[in-house]
């Protein structure tokens, strides 16, 4: 690395030009500085001669009585600002860097991609990530509607008021919260997270995100009454489709999960999930697919309910299929004209009487696949009577023939 010069910074009263000591192979300047003599060596010409050509300056700013401060610019760009100042004549000179700030930002939007290009790109990695049909489904539709409103906007010009609007769109609060929640995923994508297209540069800010959920009314949380599960279950029977009911009912599975499960095997008799020994029923990484980067995911329903229980051995001596299309599901609950807005009764149902039954939620959660808090929040209709929820896991094959259900 070449040495520094020496810092000149007292009165200079003499300065002499470069020259070449050929005895010494150098470049020698003399500076007399507060009336002492400093020699000034080098072995580059150009480099000396640019301080010597600085050191005039300040010398000559000296006599003038003007004051010279040292830049990194070149020359040309300080007769580039010169000119640029002389044009704004009156502005200040804080309202010229704002506004050189300002242009700065408006470029770096400008080099952002499309939305929709970055809406493909989120995709594209939500993809590749473990998450259920249901998720994904959902992610493909905020791309089709990030494209449709802002087809010709740059992710680096969104603004919160664009955001906002696009959020705010659907009428229903629980829509919306849909919509925020999606989106958030994927601002969170164009901020840097987990980007390696954004390189070091963020497309844009996490902070233009800034709408918040309105308060909505506190509403019961559906379940079927114990009357109303039997009369499902006949019904159920009907279209032959009760061992998905009751599958369903103790199983607690979520309706993707279980139709999973019965691409894996239609049946209870050979099910390598199942064993009926064990009093086990695995649901694996293949079955419970949540939004999770572990490679092991998964949990157990271990020590199996004897109700329970005595329905998967009559389902495996019976060879019966517990498999059932979402079509038929809604057809045979339909048939019962019984609640049948709410399209995730079964679960509700399901987490609801086991938690009831059993008075232990963490047990209850880690068989549903959620948490506590999700539970009260979401599946526990506190209208259950403890003693339907006792009735539900005292209903063994031979207690559904009794009631003809069988």
């Amino acid at each position: 690395m070449a040495r520094a010069f020496k810092e000149i910074t007292g009165n200079i009263t003499k300065l002499n030009e470069p020259y070449f000591a050929e005895q010494r192979g150098l470049w020698v300047m003399m500076v007399k500085e507060n009336d002492r003599w400093i020699a000034i060596n080098s072995r580059d010409e150009k480099k000396i001669r640019d301080y010597h050509g600085l050191l005039e300056t300040r010398r000559t700013a000296k006599t003038l009585n003007i004051t010279v401060q040292p830049t990194t610019l070149s020359q040309e760009k300080v007769k580039m600002a010169e000119y640029a100042f002389g044009i704004l004549g009156e502005t200040p000179a804080k309202d010229i860097v704002d506004a050189a700030q300002l242009l700065c930002q408006q470029k770096v939007r400008q080099q952002t991609p499309m939305v929709a290009e970055a809406a493909d790109l989120f995709y594209e990695k939500q993809s590749k990530r473990q998450l259920s049909e249901a998720t994904l489904r959902d992610y493909r539709r905020l791309v089709k509607y990030l494209k449709n409103e802002f087809a010709n906007k740059r992710v680096g010009e969104l603004t919160s008021q664009d955001i906002t609007k696009y959020i705010e769109q659907p009428k229903h609060p629980a829509s919306q919260r849909a919509r925020f929640i999606y989106l958030q995923t994927f601002v969170n994508f164009c901020s840097g997270k987990r980007n390696a297209h954004c390189s070091d540069s963020p497309w844009i800010t996490s902070k233009i995100l800034q709408w918040e959920p309105a308060k909505t009314d506190f509403h019961e949380i559906s379940a079927y009454s114990y009357e109303e599960i039997i009369a499902v279950l006949k019904a159920a029977k009907s279209f032959d489709v009760l061992p998905y009911f009751i599958f369903r009912l103790f199983s607690l599975m979520r309706t993707d999960e279980f139709h999973r499960f019965t691409e894996i095997h239609p049946r209870v008799k050979e099910h390598p999930l199942v064993s009926i020994e064990s009093q086990r029923i695995t649901i694996n990484a293949q079955i419970f697919k949540k939004r999770s980067r572990n490679e092991h995911r998964g949990r157990f329903y271990n020590n199996v309910h004897p109700t329970f229980l005595a329905w998967l051995k009559y389902f495996d001596e019976t060879d019966a299929s517990i498999s059932c299309t979402e079509t038929m599901d809604r057809k045979v609950r339909h048939s019962t004209s019984i609640k049948t807005d709410c399209r995730n009764l079964l679960r509700h149902t399901a987490i609801t009487y086991h938690c009831l039954a059993f008075k232990n939620p963490l047990q209850t959660a880690y068989i549903a696949g959620n948490s506590v808090g999700i539970i009260q929040n979401h599946y526990l209709n506190m209208n259950v009577p403890e003693a339907d929820a006792l009735k539900l896991y005292e209903l063994t094959p031979q207690k559904a023939k009794e009631l003809g259900i069988l």
